[in-house]
């Protein structure tokens, strides 16, 4: 197996977990490109390589900057920005699982705020079961968001530290 061919494994590699993620390959190709990268690369380096248009990649490094996974770098005097990897695939996977989950936490809250908007002067029997159990949920809903935010926030050691600190003393 030559370089390219091992280069290609790595990008498949990326690409295919960028799709189970829940992402577009594009990412997986461009994080590939940059994780073998010694040097920042620019936008033109990139979208040669992957073989995207600049269009396309200039989008994604958008997106992927924004979630923390690449960062964009200035050198002195040139106009061009570089971008490298910041971040290992085990921070990419807790990016893209904690993401999702956190958009399932704020649309349950969204629409449990809706049910209880609509159940408004409503004063039978059966809507004030209902604004209990939506009620319930809620409180469930924004003790997962709390964990999640902690998970967020909190290196994976603090996070383990704290479970066993939890566990020892019950």
């Amino acid at each position: 197996m030559g370089v390219d061919e091992a280069k290609k494994v790595i990008m498949d590699h990326f690409a295919g977990a960028a799709r189970r993620f829940g992402f577009n390959e594009l990412y997986g190709y461009i994080y590939g490109v940059l994780f073998l990268a010694r040097e920042p690369m620019s936008l033109g380096e990139i979208a040669e390589a992957t073989g995207y248009s600049l269009s396309h990649v200039s989008t994604a490094l958008k997106f992927m900057e924004r979630i923390g996974l690449v960062v964009r770098i200035k050198k002195p005097g040139d106009k061009k920005a570089y971008y490298k990897a910041t971040k290992l695939l085990k921070d990419w996977r807790q990016a893209a699982y904690y993401g999702k989950i956190m958009e399932d936490i704020q649309q349950t809250r969204a629409n449990l705020e809706r049910a209880l908007k609509e159940l408004e002067g409503e004063e039978s029997e059966e809507a004030e079961s209902i604004r209990e159990s939506i009620t319930f949920a809620m409180r469930r809903n924004a003790l997962a968001e709390r964990i999640l935010k902690f998970l967020i926030e909190h290196r994976d050691e603090e996070v383990l530290e704290r479970l066993i600190n939890c566990l020892e003393s019950t």
